[in-house]
């Protein structure tokens, strides 16, 4: 009796260790950070929008073999993926850079961490109907996104074009109310960054991305003027202060910078995105 009732304990242990063995670990938990135990990949969902996705894809191909499972969920709004990080509905993001995220932690409290430079987003001012900024006739419309960061650097850019003139700041960032001198009489259209390509055909010029641009169907290539500034506004990958030395960020991050992953990038942006 006392070998049958061993055996049976001995029975139920061995089944309990295979229950808490098996199944696959959440990502973006804390418990999460060294890796998980089961055999199954674990899934790591990065939320991105438009063509940005595309490369999202490419450090999936490269990560698949290290154990992970990364999945793009799409948004249409700049502030989409960060507000479904925050959220928890998503690990993390390749979209926003460091001056907004810097902004955005502070209007919600949030604590996003980028885990390092990935590149940079080219911006110009683009024009469907003129050919320089000479053409630009007094009272024309420009297209400017309206959040407060990138409304800033497109109206420091378009003074350092000469177009216009900045006076003191009435507000942590500059806006149009801020513009003291404007000698082509130009109208500013207000627009969600995400939409403010779509603009070109109704305004005199827009301020964008050459992403945005290429979307629309344009030729990224042929600006008016190019923004130089950009290059201080690093984009990359984006995770919650928790995750940020996580072995998984750790893994993207440095698949994000591989060889393999910068020819990949290179060829799908063609210079619209470039890559420090």
């Amino acid at each position: 009796m006392k070998k049958v009732l061993s055996l049976v304990l001995a029975l139920i242990a061995a089944l309990s260790l295979s229950a808490c063995g098996s199944g696959s670990v959440s990502s973006g938990s804390a418990s999460s950070a060294g890796g998980s135990a089961s055999s199954q990949p674990q899934t790591i969902q990065l939320g991105s929008g438009g063509t940005y996705a595309d490369m999202i894809e490419v450090l999936a191909e490269l990560v698949a073999d290290k154990g992970y499972n990364v999945e793009v969920v799409l948004f249409d709004s700049n502030s989409g993926p960060a507000d479904a990080c925050s959220g928890g509905d998503i690990d993390g993001f390749i979209y926003n850079h460091a001056p907004w995220l810097e902004q955005y932690n502070k209007d919600n409290g949030t604590d996003f961490t980028e885990v390092s430079p990935l590149y940079y987003g080219r911006t110009a001012l683009y024009s469907a109907n003129h050919a320089s900024l000479d053409e630009l006739p007094d009272g024309s419309t420009i297209a400017i996104p309206n959040d407060s960061t990138n409304m800033e650097n497109t109206l420091l850019f378009l003074q350092d074009l000469g177009l216009l003139e900045l006076g003191e700041k009435t507000e942590s960032f500059y806006t149009i109310l801020d513009v003291v001198s404007n000698p082509k009489n130009i109208e500013f259209v207000e627009t969600e960054i995400s939409y403010t390509a779509r603009s070109i055909e109704d305004c005199d010029a827009v301020v964008c991305t050459g992403q945005q641009i290429m979307e629309a169907g344009l030729d990224p290539n042929d600006f008016l003027a190019e923004n130089e500034s950009k290059k201080n506004y690093p984009i990359g990958l984006t995770v919650r202060a928790e995750d940020a030395d996580s072995e998984w960020a750790a893994a993207l991050d440095e698949a994000l910078h591989s060889d393999e992953f910068r020819t990949r990038f290179d060829e799908l942006y063609k210079g619209t995105l470039v890559l420090y």
